[in-house]
Order: structure tokens, then C-alpha cells, then sequence
């Protein structure tokens, strides 16, 4: 049970949070507190955008662009508010990497994963769900007839979803399956376990992967040997384009945010723009945003990255973002003390009302934002909210060191108190900005598990990302990395996604093939078993690599057959993986903080006060310094030349109840717009007067009890530096 909040409680959060700690956008579908006339023209351009394409038989792109910490993640946060609001279909895709002849295969699968959920028992939720049955009505197919889940009302709809599919899916192509995915999920919804396994094999199609026998005859569709898949690009772009039309016809146009592709290397880049370019050209009712900061973007036109004409179409509507005035700023910060505050407020708090009445910006303060601003015209939104940050810092140094009553009739304090602690040193503030930025990343993912869908040349991709990075340097003992693209990979090509040489401490050269198996059927893994097997020249050693929390190995005669021919080669030539999805979530998270060095997007403060970006060359730096790549299990693997087991949760689990501690954070978010998990922790630990040594154990296990909640549906958690920021469904 929560208890009644008084002034100690209030100083208990001034304590154990900080409203500004977070100064980029994680999550847009989060509920953090945003300030609308910041950007409005901006975001009103934007909103116009998407209602030209719902309105008119054409795609449009946008191009938005700015300075690092102009607000652009915050904007296409916004959008998606604004969209969930039955506007738009706005689906948010961020470090999308694959190999340049994948990258629209592997957009498909993101945006396909986004709207469908990663949760198949559960359909009736989606996103996609919900613009089938919208489609129906706002067109008048169902001729009046109501959206009910009978047996009668589900085949109407396949009927109506039929005719529907004639004028916008002439070859027939898409339709089916979309209406496979339909009546699958409404007669799954009455308890039909065999309809939800139809619906499935939908998802799977309609993303891009490839079905064996039986998935395709719940789609009544026959498998050819190599299994039944989308056969080409322009199959790929087919899926798109309906789902466009879809979404137009629904009322709810078709938006893909394609956020910092700067963070991209050129080639991929160059795919990814190619491939926006050609969805514009062919594509209706579809907006594609793309954005990043400005000087990359620029450097990526004039050095042709982008080509001229691709440049054109992406960017037919340019919206700049540019720094905020002073007053902007400090509505930025009243709108987040508001929203951090008003739990205060409403349980009428006496110190805390008097407080605010006497001062907005309590407790940062009027003053002291005064002579943060003095002299200043314009600034970044992402530098207010650093020196609100640390000015809440100083707050809680001072009122850790005087007690709460001193620290509320002294305030405010502008100078703080005692002797500043000496500038720690540059390596040191590196490594703990990037440790942060590592963990938040795969905490992201973890929360938004359809953003991350699993994908053979996503994983193999990111691993070569870094693995080429680390090749010849250092105490690594790899001496290079070939990925082998889809290009490459024919029939008759080598059985690896990649193949690697590393020389050992006696000298002999090591040459390891890695292979990537997310397939959903036994049929799929079939093939690159046997191409496994029957590579006897060109390796030494074999990985495979699978995703055994979403994809475990099925294997059907064959392929047993495949694996136990490879197991008996014996754990110095042939090593499965099973690579959960922290260990996928842990490689995007990795490549992703690369890319945000590379393009200007990383920021410190060193030496206090003062901010500066971080180079790819020290985060790399910073990843050898903190062994981040060796604790990662496939990368050390293929770093090492050793053999290393799974690395597993050695904690213990704590001595409390799940269901109590449940209890304890739905309470505390009854009366508070939200909290960080670390507060949480704290008031808990607390309460249940446990030893300080034993918070981290705490803190972890709120954090895991909050992900549940939030899988759940129960409370939104975003993802903050190495913390979470908790809310209860539904508030804002």
C-alpha cells in the first residue's frame, strides 16, 4: 500500500529523481511532457503533410533536419501523439541496418513487426488489426452491417476485404494473405488455437520471411523447395503500397519515420535512401519523414551518398528546426516541473503549493535561470534541460547535506554549498556516458521488442559492423571479416553470413564461418544446415548463431539430420549460440552508440559546464577500456578464440513477494504523473528497511517487475540512461 504523501515524501523524490535527466527522445510513444508552441510551425507543417497524403493519391517526403539537440526526436514524438489520436498510422524506425540488398526487405519486416505487435496471441490489438476493420467500415464495404465477431460477421468481412482488395491489390498478390491475418486473429479472438497459428503465418508472409509447407497451406498457398517467400523487391514494394492504400482508405495515412539515418554508414545510407526514393515514386498515400541532424545530412548530399534525384524526393518538404528563444526555454522547463510537481500539488502539499506560488521554477528557480540566460538569445532545447539537470543536482547535494527544512527556508541557493569535488578525468566521463547510453539503448529495445524484430541479415550485419572495427587491432586475435551479402549468397555460395580469420597465440591461422538461423520452420533452416555441413574447404570452425527467445531451432528430418552431422564435429570445430534477444538488443544497442558519435549526436559535459561531442574513435576507445564487446558472447567468441559459454543472470531473486511488489508501483503511480524506477526502489527499500548494500538488488528487480507491467499493458516505462521513467497507462 502507498502511503498517504506528505512534505517528506516530496522531499524523498527531490531526492531520488531528476525530472531532467533525460534530454533526448527514447520513446515517441512515451507520455513525457512536451510544450506545444515549441516548433509549432514545424509541427504544423508536419501535420499538414500527412493530411495531404491521406487526402491525395501521391506520397510525399519530408526531410527534417537541425542542429544535435535542436528537438527533432521530440517532434516526431509529438507527431505520434498526435497520430495515436485517430490521425495517423505512424510507424518509428531507428538504426535500421541490414546488408544494401536487404535494407526494403528488412524495412518491410520492421514496419510489418511495428504494426502487427511481436505478441501473435494478441492480434486484436494491433495496429494492422485495426486498419483492416477500419478500411471496411469508412468505405461503406460492409453495407451496414456492424463490427461484430460472429462467424456470419467474420466472413462478411473476408468478403467485403475481398472486393475491397480488387481495386487496390489488382494481382491478387497481398489481399489474401491480409485477409488470412483478418479472419485468423477475429475467429482466434472465439478460441480457435488453429486460426491464430493462420494469422501467424499471415505476419510472417506479409514481413518478408519465408514459410515452409505447412505455414504456407494455412495460407492456402503450396511451398516451392526453397519454401514460399515474397520473391523480389518489387513483391516487397507490393506489400507497402497496399498497406499505404490501407491505411488511406482507413483514414489513418501511412507514416515511416526514418529518424537519424545519419547514424548509418554510407553504403547503407545510400540503400536506404535509394530504396525511400523508389516507395515515393510508386507508392500512394504514404509519407516517408526522414531525419537527422544537418551538417551530416548535408555532407551526405554534396558527397553524392544521397543522389541528387533520391535527395529531391525525400526532401520535397524541408522543415528546419532551429534554437529556441529564452522564453521558450523556460517553458520547457515549467512544462516538466508541472509534470513532475502537480502529484504534490493535487494531495495539497502546504510547502510545495507555497513553494510553486512563490516561484514557477521552484526548485530550480526564477533567479538562477536569469543568469543562466543572461546575455544568451537563443539556445539549444537540449541545453536548457542540462542546466536544469544539474542545478536539480545541486538541490539535492544541498538539501542531502542541511535537511529538509533548512534546505526550503534557505532557498533558493544559487551558489550551492561546500567545496566542488574535483573534475573527474575525460576517459572516466566517457566511459560512464557510454555504460549509460549502452544500457538505455537495449532497455529500448527490450520495451519496444517489435522495433527489433528477429532477422538473420540484422544480426549479421551488426556483428559486422563491429567485429570490422575491432579486426587487426588491439589484443584482438581477428584478423579480418568478410560479410557475405545476399548477393553472394546464391545456391552454390558460401553456407556463412560471415566468415572470419583470427590467429592464435601459436601463430596457426583460424578461419570460422558464422551463420545467422532465425527461420520459423523447420523447412526454412533446412537448407543453411546442410550448406553447413557440405562447407568442408573454406572453415575450420562453424557458429550458428540463433535467436532461441523468439526463433529456437525447428528442425525437421533433414535438418535434424543437418545438426547432428554438425554436433559430431565436436565443440572445438562447431558451436551452436543461442542468442537471446538482450544479445540481439545488446548489438543494435552497440552499433547504434557508434552511429550517434559519427554524427555529431553524442554529447558530455567536461569539464563541468561546459559540453563537447564524443568521437567514434573514443567510443570505440571507451568499448576496449570497459571490455564491452568481450562480454557480449558472440563477439568474444570471434575476438578470442576461445570457446565461452553463455553468459546467465547470477543474481539471486530477491526475498520479496512479485505480486507485493507489483502492488507497490501501481500505488506510488497512483497520485504521480510518473517516477523513475530508482525512486521506486528507493521508497521500497525503504519501507521494507532493507541494508543499503542491497539496493542495486532492488533496483534491478523494480525494473524487471516494471518491464512486465509494461508488457502487460498495465504502466508505459521509457528508457533513461541506465534507469526507467514509469507511467501508468493513459496519464500524460
Amino acid at each position: 500500500m502507498s502511503e498517504e504523501p506528505t512534505f517528506e515524501r516530496f522531499l524523498a523524490a527531490v531526492r531520488g529523481t531528476n525530472p531532467f535527466r533525460s534530454h533526448r527522445i527514447t520513446d515517441v510513444g512515451g507520455g513525457e511532457a512536451t510544450v506545444e508552441s515549441i516548433h509549432k510551425n514545424a509541427f504544423t507543417r508536419l501535420v499538414r503533410v500527412v493530411q495531404d497524403a491521406a487526402k491525395e493519391p501521391t506520397s510525399i517526403g519530408a526531410l527534417l533536419i537541425g542542429a544535435p539537440g535542436v528537438g527533432k526526436s521530440h517532434l516526431l514524438a509529438r507527431l505520434f501523439q498526435w497520430a495515436g489520436e485517430d490521425k495517423a498510422t505512424v510507424v518509428y524506425l531507428h538504426n535500421i541496418l541490414a546488408s544494401p540488398e536487404r535494407m526494403l526487405r528488412y524495412v518491410l519486416n520492421a514496419t510489418v513487426s511495428d504494426l502487427a505487435g511481436h505478441r501473435g496471441s494478441d492480434y486484436t490489438q494491433s495496429r494492422l488489426y485495426t486498419v483492416l476493420n477500419r478500411a471496411l467500415i469508412r468505405t461503406g464495404s460492409l453495407k451496414g452491417r456492424r463490427m461484430m465477431t460472429g462467424p456470419k460477421e467474420i466472413e462478411a468481412r473476408k468478403d467485403a476485404l475481398a472486393r475491397l482488395g480488387a481495386k487496390i491489390d489488382p494481382q491478387n498478390a497481398v489481399i489474401p494473405v491480409l485477409n488470412a491475418f483478418l479472419t485468423g486473429t477475429s475467429h482466434a479472438s472465439l478460441g480457435d488455437a488453429s486460426a491464430e497459428k493462420r494469422a501467424q503465418a499471415a505476419v510472417l508472409w506479409l514481413s518478408g520471411e519465408t514459410l515452409g509447407p505447412d505455414e504456407a497451406r494455412l495460407l492456402d498457398q503450396a511451398a516451392g523447395e526453397d519454401g514460399l517467400a515474397l520473391a523480389d523487391d518489387a513483391a516487397v514494394e507490393r506489400v507497402l503500397h497496399v498497406l499505404a492504400h490501407l491505411c488511406a482508405l482507413a483514414e489513418l495515412p501511412l507514416v515511416l519515420c526514418l529518424d537519424q539515418i545519419d547514424n548509418l554508414d554510407a553504403e547503407a545510407v545510400r540503400a536506404l535512401m535509394s530504396y525511400a526514393h523508389a516507395l515515393l515514386d510508386r507508392a500512394k498515400h504514404l509519407v516517408v519523414i526522414v531525419s537527422g541532424v544537418k551538417q551530416s545530412m548535408l555532407s551526405l548530399r554534396t558527397g553524392e551518398v544521397i543522389p541528387a534525384a533520391a535527395w529531391d524526393r525525400i526532401a520535397e518538404r524541408i522543415l528546419e528546426l532551429h534554437m529556441v528563444s529564452p522564453e521558450e526555454a523556460r517553458a520547457i522547463l515549467e512544462g516538466r516541473l508541472d509534470a513532475a510537481l502537480s502529484g504534490f500539488e493535487e494531495k495539497e502539499i502546504e510547502e510545495v503549493i507555497a513553494a510553486r506560488k512563490r516561484d514557477r521554477l521552484f526548485p530550480l528557480g526564477s533567479a538562477w535561470l536569469e543568469r543562466r540566460l543572461d546575455g544568451v538569445q537563443e539556445l539549444r532545447p537540449r541545453d536548457a534541460i542540462l542546466w536544469a539537470r544539474d542545478r536539480w543536482e545541486a538541490q539535492q547535494d544541498r538539501l542531502a547535506a542541511v535537511g529538509g527544512k533548512r534546505w526550503l527556508k534557505e532557498w533558493p541557493d544559487l551558489d550551492g554549498s561546500g567545496p566542488k569535488p574535483p573534475a573527474p578525468k575525460l576517459e572516466d566521463v566517457i566511459d560512464a556516458e557510454v555504460k549509460k547510453k549502452l544500457v538505455e539503448g537495449t532497455t529500448r529495445r527490450r520495451l519496444q521488442q517489435a522495433s527489433l524484430p528477429p532477422d538473420e541479415d540484422n544480426l549479421a550485419s551488426l556483428t559486422h559492423h563491429l567485429l570490422a572495427r575491432c579486426a587487426g587491432k588491439g589484443a584482438s586475435t581477428l584478423l579480418s571479416v568478410e560479410h557475405a551479402t545476399a548477393k553472394k549468397r546464391g545456391k552454390t555460395a558460401p553456407a556463412h553470413h560471415l566468415v572470419a580469420k583470427e590467429k592464435r597465440a601459436d601463430g596457426v591461422i583460424v578461419t570460422t564461418g558464422v551463420t545467422f538461423l532465425c527461420a520459423p520452420s523447420g523447412h526454412g533452416a533446412r537448407l543453411p544446415l546442410q550448406r553447413m555441413v557440405e562447407d568442408t574447404k573454406h572453415t575450420d570452425k562453424r557458429i550458428l548463431v540463433t535467436d532461441e527467445e523468439r526463433r529456437p531451432l525447428r528442425l525437421g528430418g533433414a535438418g535434424k539430420a543437418a545438426y547432428d552431422a554438425l554436433c559430431k564435429l565436436g565443440r572445438q570445430r562447431f558451436l551452436h549460440l543461442h542468442l537471446d534477444f538482450a544479445g540481439h538488443a545488446e548489438l543494435d544497442s552497440l552499433v547504434g552508440l557508434l552511429g550517434a558519435a559519427r554524427s555529431h549526436d553524442l554529447e558530455i559535459e567536461h569539464p563541468r559546464g561546459q559540453y563537447r561531442k564524443v568521437t567514434e574513435a573514443e567510443v570505440l576507445a571507451s568499448f576496449e577500456r570497459q571490455s564491452l564487446l568481450l562480454t557480449h558472447p558472440l563477439l568474444r567468441e570471434l575476438l578470442t578464440e576461445e570457446i565461452v559459454k553463455g553468459t546467465g543472470d547470477s543474481t539471486p531473486p530477491p526475498a520479496w513477494d512479485q505480486t507485493q511488489t507489483r502492488e507497490h508501483i501501481m500505488a506510488e503511480l497512483s497520485w504521480r504523473l510518473g517516477l523513475m524506477a530508482k525512486e521506486l526502489a528507493q521508497i521500497f527499500a525503504s519501507r521494507k528497511k532493507l541494508q543499503e548494500k542491497r539496493f542495486p538488488e532492488v533496483w534491478s528487480h523494480i525494473k524487471k517487475t516494471a518491464q512486465v507491467l509494461h508488457d502487460e499493458g498495465h504502466v508505459h516505462a521509457t528508457a533513461t540512461d541506465d534507469d526507467l521513467f514509469v507511467q501508468l497507462r493513459g496519464k500524460k
